[in-house]
């Protein structure tokens, strides 16, 4: 069976990494080079990282200059985070993905409408992250170092410009052809994040829609209960049955859901807290040198930023709106119109309604639009004090 509808947008971009996890057992070469993709990504994104990290601690000197060079590193360092997470939770996600096709294979024509509707939101929604996540990547990485061209030095010496300056101790990057191998080795190193980026985050919003799809399957078992006075006791418990037992499922799926995207959701968190806040310190200061190139590249960014986690809030609150119309459904059903021995099953369907259906960051902050709102006020809160200091 191939890879369920809702994420056959994720497939190819998790592929790239090595992150999808194998479906059945395979062979030894394509475990071992699965694992040489693996290093290969970690080495790339280390080569990008580490010479930069120390380019800001030992080489730059001016505040307001390291708070600028460390926007791509702090997108770095998040993606290798992200990408660890995701390794280390490979039998989780197989355990989900596993679900996922399952569900697929047995939904009837009603709940399959259901499924593509939702996933088919996730894919506008994920297309869109990614048109603006590469073409603002190939911006900064790529056509902001041509455009600021050649820098000539008090001493009569010119400097090409990196994408990430980086401390590179006995190497001289600015020869030839070491400066076109570690220009290059930084472009790859940046593809890599902004896949990680794009894979990872829609993992995170194609599973929250599929349980928005759950939930509102089961939402139609409840209606379907009672919208029949005369049937048969029979009949009535195989449906309270049905009812619990999509209950559990939904609840078992929260729980894997959770142990996969709880930390990938804090560290997104985390990086669009920082980078909304740095970005924004970026376009004051270069709006203040009237550098339109410049100019323009971060506001693309500070704008993904804010997209992005608008994005994920927002289908964490279509997660916790539907969670909340099971649970008043649940409450407001026709108990009246069941069999008497029947009704009283209803106890244990509103019981478990109320068990909240939501998706969070680090098992800490909760991911709605309330969150939203608070990144927000953090990052300005944040902005100011840099401001200050800087």
């Amino acid at each position: 069976m191939g890879q369920p509808y809702s994420l056959k947008l994720v497939y190819p971009l998790l592929k790239i990494l090595g992150a999808w996890p194998k479906s059945s057992p395979s062979s030894v070469l394509s475990t071992i080079l699965k694992w040489c993709l693996i290093f290969i990504c970690y080495l790339i994104q280390l080569m990008v990282l580490i010479p930069g990290i120390l380019y800001i601690f030992l080489k730059e000197a001016n505040l307001g200059g390291k708070i600028k060079m460390f926007v791509p590193h702090m997108n770095g360092i998040t993606q290798v985070s992200k990408y660890t997470i995701l390794l280390r939770q490979i039998k989780e996600f197989n355990i989900i993905l596993k679900e996922v096709k399952r569900d697929y294979s047995l939904a009837s024509d009603k709940n399959m409408w259901i499924f593509t509707t939702r996933a088919y939101i996730g894919h506008k929604m994920m297309i869109a992250i990614a048109i603006a996540m590469y073409s603002s990547g190939v911006g900064y990485r790529m056509i902001l170092p041509f455009l600021k061209g050649r820098i000539l030095l008090p001493d009569n010496t010119t400097v090409r410009l990196l994408p990430c300056p980086g401390y590179y101790m006995f190497l001289n990057e600015q020869v030839t052809p070491n400066y076109e191998i570690i220009f290059t080795i930084q472009v790859l190193g940046g593809f890599l994040n902004y896949t990680t980026l794009c894979g990872t985050t829609g993992i995170t919003t194609m599973l929250c829609l599929h349980m928005c799809s759950l939930l509102k399957i089961l939402i139609n078992k409840m209606n379907d209960l009672t919208c029949q006075s005369d049937e048969c006791e029979t009949v009535v418990r195989k449906k309270l049955a049905d009812i619990v037992e999509y209950q559990m499922k939904i609840i078992d799926f929260l729980n894997h859901v959770e142990q996969l995207t709880s930390y990938l959701y804090f560290c997104e968190i985390l990086e669009y807290v920082c980078g909304a806040c740095v970005i924004g310190y970026c376009l004051i200061t270069e709006w203040e040198n009237s550098n339109a190139a410049a100019l323009i590249v971060y506001f693309i960014l500070e704008f993904l930023c804010i997209f992005c986690t608008l994005t994920i809030c927002y289908i964490g609150q279509l997660l916790i709106d539907e969670s909340d119309k099971v649970r008043q459904i649940s409450v407001t059903l026709d108990w009246y119109r069941l069999p008497v021995n029947e009704a009283r099953g209803l106890i244990l369907v509103i019981i478990m309604s109320n068990y909240p259906i939501k998706v969070t960051a680090g098992k800490i902050v909760d991911i709605s639009l309330i969150t939203f709102t608070d990144i927000v006020k953090t990052s300005v809160g944040y902005l100011n004090i840099l401001r200050t200091v800087a």
